[in-house]
């Protein structure tokens, strides 16, 4: 059976680079993976190629090209299979219906019948209208939706976009799209942790495998490799191998009814002055020991 995952996130959180170090880590604990990069600037795989681009589909169907399972799909690290749906950066920025287009091009060539993947990973960019997730969920099962966050505002406000998405659809339909967690990436410290479980607590949600900013990251991203290929023995290769682990296991598990509650827009700006508020009291030292936290 193959399990359609997306991990969805406002630019610059680092999903795209969470996306290849979880699909090495998958793929190495025995698990067949296909990475979609659905992010415009079409560089979702690189990690698994060296750092080199991939071929864009979006470009392929634009010039009117003979698509093919050949041409749409390429082996990166230990035979991940990797698509870049998204635009080359030289031709500019694409719209939903071409990434949903992308999408359909997959199911026409009978890819996830073909190769049939137990996980297919979906790196989807964030923004106001969660146009690339709708474009996504439109055309595929998504069995889990899992929101990369950094601890900052605009990060957390996007994943309440994705949750107020979720509610709207899952409203429509008979079997309703799960939520897997939130992800705090790039945590530097124990406010930042508490920060984004807070968020996620008062949307009815969960925090799934945390993993820490670390500058063994952007070495390996300077080689154009993942964390797990180019540092496997790393703490950090540790992170993202138990993210993976409970990627599978929220994956498998039973629905227990519980679906995220997105706060209204008053209600996440109360909720963040209030963090304001905390933070204030604990740099002019009325509370000491992240009393405020």
């Amino acid at each position: 059976m193959t399990h359609h995952i997306a991990l969805y996130g406002k630019g610059g959180v680092g999903k795209t680079t969470l996306a290849a170090n979880i699909s090495a880590a998958l793929v190495e604990a025995g698990f067949s993976v296909m990475l979609v990069g659905c992010d415009p600037d079409g560089a979702s795989c690189s990690l698994l190629h060296d750092g080199a681009a991939l071929p864009v589909l979006q470009d392929q169907i634009r010039g009117r090209e003979t698509i093919a399972a050949a041409t749409a799909v390429h082996a990166g690290y230990k035979g991940i299979t990797c698509v870049e749906l998204g635009s080359s950066p030289f031709t500019g920025l694409r719209s939903p219906g071409d990434l949903q287009r992308g999408v359909q091009e997959l199911k026409r060539l009978q890819l996830f019948e073909q190769l049939k993947p137990d996980y297919v990973l979906y790196d989807i960019p964030g923004d106001s209208a969660c146009s690339a997730l709708q474009a996504v969920v439109a055309e595929v099962d998504i069995v889990r939706l899992f929101v990369v966050a950094t601890a900052d505002y605009k990060a957390l406000q996007s994943a309440n976009d994705a949750f107020a998405l979720l509610e709207l659809l899952n409203g429509e339909r008979a079997e309703p799209i799960l939520m897997g967690g939130v992800i705090p990436n790039g945590i530097t410290s124990s406010f930042e942790e508490s920060f984004v479980s807070d968020f996620a607590f008062h949307a009815n949600a969960r925090t799934i495998g945390k993993v820490p900013r670390s500058l063994v990251v952007r070495q390996c991203e300077l080689y154009g490799k993942t964390v797990i290929e180019s540092r496997p023995l790393s703490n950090q290769s540790y992170y993202y191998r138990r993210l993976a682990n409970q990627i599978v296991d929220a994956s498998g598990a039973i629905y227990s009814g519980n679906l995220p509650q997105p706060m209204s827009a008053e209600r996440l700006r109360s909720w963040s002055r209030e963090w304001a508020d905390r933070i204030y009291a604990l740099e002019n030292g009325l509370v000491t020991d992240g009393a405020a936290i």
